[in-house]
């Protein structure tokens, strides 16, 4: 039996960095029995790092980079609880294999009482242009869409491809 701790990271609605830890047990086979979340902890100061892992480190980067901020900033909406508003924000699960899940949350207000709320889900995948994504989704992709990230994608999705291939008998 084994005992596997790794990190899930997240960015709010709000761009503030979440990590949780993920605690796998696994049987001999590599069959996960159980799986446990831990709280998620957001970095007290994004940035100053020390003592966390790299992931978190290169997304903080991202989300903290003065440009990001600033654009982010713009972009955001919140409510002024006046008359009937659309209200999108949007948060973001990064999977240890590069794909961000993009979440958006869109809210319609009457007169500052939420309504209504619905979700549309997408994804950046490590090879995706994230030019059309909000300014967040796109500066993490920037930033952990490396070389090498998106290498090890490519080669496992060629391997999945090969592994569903039809089988052909000749006779």
């Amino acid at each position: 039996m084994q005992k596997l701790q790794k990190f899930h990271h997240s960015v709010t609605e709000n761009g503030k960095l979440q990590v949780r830890i993920i605690t796998e047990y696994k049987d001999d086979a590599g069959k996960v029995l159980d799986k446990k979340y831990g709280d998620p902890m957001t970095p007290a100061d994004p940035t100053d790092m020390t003592g966390w892992d790299d992931r978190s480190k290169d997304i903080a980067q991202a989300i903290t980079d003065e440009q990001t901020k600033t654009a982010f900033e713009v972009e955001k909406q919140e409510p002024t609880g006046i008359g009937l508003e659309e209200i999108i924000t949007t948060d973001r699960v990064i999977e240890e294999d590069g794909k961000i899940a993009v979440r958006q949350i869109k809210r319609i207000f009457d007169d500052g009482v939420e309504v209504s709320k619905n979700y549309h889900r997408s994804w950046i995948m490590p090879v995706d242009d994230p030019t059309n994504n909000d300014v967040i989704s796109k500066a993490v992709a920037e930033k952990i869409h490396t070389v090498a990230v998106i290498s090890a994608y490519e080669t496992k999705q060629a391997a999945l491809a090969l592994e569903t291939e039809p089988l052909v008998i000749t006779k």
